[in-house]
């Protein structure tokens, strides 16, 4: 044992002064028991064992002794001590000092930061454990009608255990012997307020009007909107008491001064608390959102008291959520509002649940949420990915996108200009973008529609890579433009870069760009050409713009285009980087927001190139397949043989004479992979039939030298079929004739 002298005294409201910090926690699920769990044997030196471990580590943490308060912090853990045992040894050693605070003090400090926050959890833990003991909560209930004092202390105490104190109130409220507490017990349970609505709104599901009665004036008490729709269901309900009715008029008038929730159904008002819910707005937020667990309460009919289930926090709201909406389904079945709710809430709560985790309140062995999405179809799903976009959210966009694309004809997948699938075609997050893409080209419609155009270049950007944004840099002194060039160029992940006098070339010096990330320009009429190209090039529909002025010039430019990024036309290049990380959320030219992982990039690209490749062999497709002829060619220098390989194939079906061009020089590349030779050798015969002969006289020559002196078979009989495709009127045909006869 570490140790050094020391001095005992109590510590007096340790426990009170921690647990207030938070109001709800994993359950106590026994909180009937009348008894705490009994100690385990040999708890008595365990705990003196355990409070010396917390004396030292107070005090060597506030003497600045890290490698002490350390060892000593580690012990305690070892320890695996229960919780509230671990709050006794911390209040008898606290001798006037507050451990939390030591706690958060350590966590500045790069030597105590892990294993103080590990134990201030464990402190924490215990905190909740002893405010939510059941056996604790009733002493307090009983000490409420002993006088203001022993009322404000019991209260205080209360408070610290919320909503886990409601399933010992409703017990009281209804035991006859207690009628002498009854009156405290209301006063403060609307004193606690908000952290106690949840069980007690679950709690109007009783049978008993007296208990009723009196929860409902605790809850228009308290005040909160996400009363009003089960108090609405009880104010319409036919078999609702009339002295219950009346109690409720006044419980919604006291939260409702407008009126509103009179006037609207109990399925609207429970659709708009299950949206506030998904939407996690302020008082729609789970007790205690720095805890792992929180509760959602169920009635218990044998019981007649709530009890809780522990849910992980992350997926807290789109339970309550999906809970509104169910209950606005059993009232209107036909609520189409409510089905849209309820699947953006479950599509959610599986993308938020922790891995390894459940969800109690649903039985196992239901299927995904992805069922439900496919079984609803687009009419249910489009709300979701509208939902998903307007809060720019990837993952539930792109779940939302997969039942589209599994269940959509194209009626469901682009009916109307401002369907959600095309106004994701032209998000800023590109996974959207691709995903959206990849399921309109699925679809390959046999009509036009509304941003058809931009179908094959979001492919091309796919096929183009996601690891090196590209950045446009315009400016006429050359000596700046190659000095930005050249810091953009370098570094970890690095830009690509194309540069020019002017942006109209550099635009064209682009063109092999799936995408641009950004441009920099100087103020002057490059400054707004980002937006006059947009309509002619959908890559800059989604470019950072950078003005380079000088401090005269600034405030005109910000006046003109305050979406812009102003900065110095003399700044550094250490200053540009960091305004490109600024606009485009990039550092060191990567994204965590924008680019995919390169897994994810490597299937993004196969998909389109696959795509392509299926558009391109459909010849009366409405979408244009050239508009990804700059891609595809870039594509062929790939070093990775797939996409170059995928390249070609597309190539080979699109009558181009650039891409027969590109194709014939890798195919005689001396650099291109010697196994993807023979393909593209094919895909240049395949070219060809199409577009017929576009290869210069060199290129021909080239070709045939190919054919007479390749050794491998599969390549020279693929150049073969290649030089006879192009259907050139020259003697090569003899002279490999003749070559055969030596």
């Amino acid at each position: 044992m570490l140790q050094r002298s020391k001095q005992r005294s109590g510590w007096s409201g340790l426990v009170l002064a921690a647990a207030v910090l938070t109001t709800t926690g994993a359950p106590h699920l026994g909180w009937a028991q009348e008894t705490a769990p009994a100690a385990p044997a040999g708890a008595g030196d365990a705990t003196k064992n355990l409070q010396q471990y917390a004396d030292d580590f107070l005090h060597y943490s506030l003497v600045n002794n890290a490698e002490l308060a350390k060892a000593n912090a580690q012990a305690i853990i070892n320890a695996n001590a229960a919780p509230a045992d671990l709050v006794a040894a911390f209040e008898a050693a606290a001798n006037g000092r507050n451990p939390r605070e030591v706690m958060l003090r350590n966590e500045q400090r790069d030597d105590l930061r892990d294993i103080s926050a590990q134990l201030l959890d464990k402190l924490e833990e215990g905190y909740r454990s002893v405010a939510r003991d059941p056996k604790r909560i009733r002493e307090e209930v009983e000490r409420l009608g002993n006088g203001p004092r022993a009322y404000n202390n019991a209260r205080d105490r209360l408070t610290a255990a919320g909503a886990y104190a409601a399933p010992i109130f409703l017990e009281y409220l209804q035991n006859g012997s207690k009628k002498n507490l009854q009156p405290y017990i209301v006063r403060v349970m609307t004193e606690i307020g908000r952290p106690l609505l949840p069980p007690l709104l679950e709690a109007l599901n009783t049978k008993d009007n007296a208990l009723k009665l009196t929860l409902v004036d605790v809850i228009g008490q308290i005040g909160y909107p996400q009363a009003l729709p089960q108090l609405r269901l009880l104010q319409a309900g036919s078999g609702t008491d009339g002295e219950v009715k009346t109690a409720v008029d006044h419980a919604i008038d006291r939260i409702d001064r407008t009126g509103g929730a009179a006037r609207s159904s109990p399925a609207e008002l429970f659709l708009a608390a299950g949206r506030n819910y998904y939407e996690a707005k302020a008082s729609y937020l789970p007790g205690s959102p720095k805890e792992k667990t929180n509760a959602i309460w169920k009635f218990d009919n044998g019981l007649n008291n709530v009890v809780p289930l522990d849910v992980p926090t992350p997926i807290w709201n789109s339970v309550m959520a999906m809970g509104c909406a169910e209950e606005a389904l059993k009232l209107e079945s036909n609520n189409s509002g409510a089905i849209s709710l309820w699947l953006a809430s479950s599509l959610r709560k599986e993308i938020d649940l922790p891995a390894g985790a459940t969800d109690p309140t649903r039985q196992g062995g239901k299927p995904d949420a992805a069922f439900y999405a496919r079984a609803a179809g687009p009419i249910y799903v489009n709300p979701v990915l509208s939902m998903a976009l307007a809060d720019h959210d990837t993952a539930l966009a792109i779940k939302a996108i997969d039942a589209l694309e599994a269940t959509g004809g194209t009626q469901g997948l682009i009916s109307g200009n401002d369907a959600p699938l095309i106004r994701a075609l032209n998000d800023s997050d590109r996974q959207i973008r691709f995903r959206a893409a990849f399921a309109l080209a699925r679809a390959n419609p046999s009509a036009p529609f509304a941003a058809a155009y931009r179908v094959v270049p979001t492919l091309a950007e796919a096929v183009g890579g996601l690891e090196s944004p590209v950045v446009l840099i315009v400016s006429p002194n050359e000596d700046q433009r190659n000095k930005l060039a050249d810091a953009l160029r370098s570094g970890e992940t690095p830009y690509t870069v194309f540069s020019a006098a002017s942006f109209a070339r550099a635009l064209e010096l682009s063109r092999s760009a799936g995408s641009i990330t950004a441009a920099i320009v100087p103020f002057g009429s490059d400054s707004g050409a980002v937006g006059m190209y947009k309509d002619q090039d959908h890559r800059l529909n989604h470019t950072a713009v950078i003005v380079m002025a000088t401090p005269e010039q600034a405030p005109a430019q910000k006046a003109s285009a305050n979406s812009y990024e102003v900065i110095d036309s003399k700044a550094d290049p250490d200053a540009v980087k960091a305004a490109l990380a600024d606009v485009t959320g990039m550092n060191a030219g990567a994204s965590a927001t924008t680019n995919p992982a390169a897994g994810d990039s490597a299937q993004f690209t196969e998909t389109a190139l696959n795509l392509l490749k299926m558009l391109a062999a459909d010849h009366k497709s409405i979408y244009n397949i050239n508009d990804a002829l700059p891609a595809l060619t870039t594509a062929l220098r790939d070093k990775n043989a797939a996409v170059a390989g995928g390249a070609a194939a597309v190539l080979g079906h699109i009558n181009s004479a650039e891409g027969e061009k590109a194709l014939a020089a890798a195919a005689l590349s001396p650099d291109t992979d010697a196994a993807l030779r023979a393909p593209m050798f094919a895909a240049l015969a395949e070219s060809a039939k199409r577009t017929g002969n576009a290869l210069d006289s060199a290129a021909i020559n080239a070709l045939i030298k190919e054919v007479s002196s390749e050794s491998d078979a599969a390549t020279k009989e693929a150049a073969a079929t290649a030089l006879g495709a192009l259907n050139v009127p020259s003697n090569q045909a003899s002279a490999l004739i003749l070559q055969q006869a030596k």
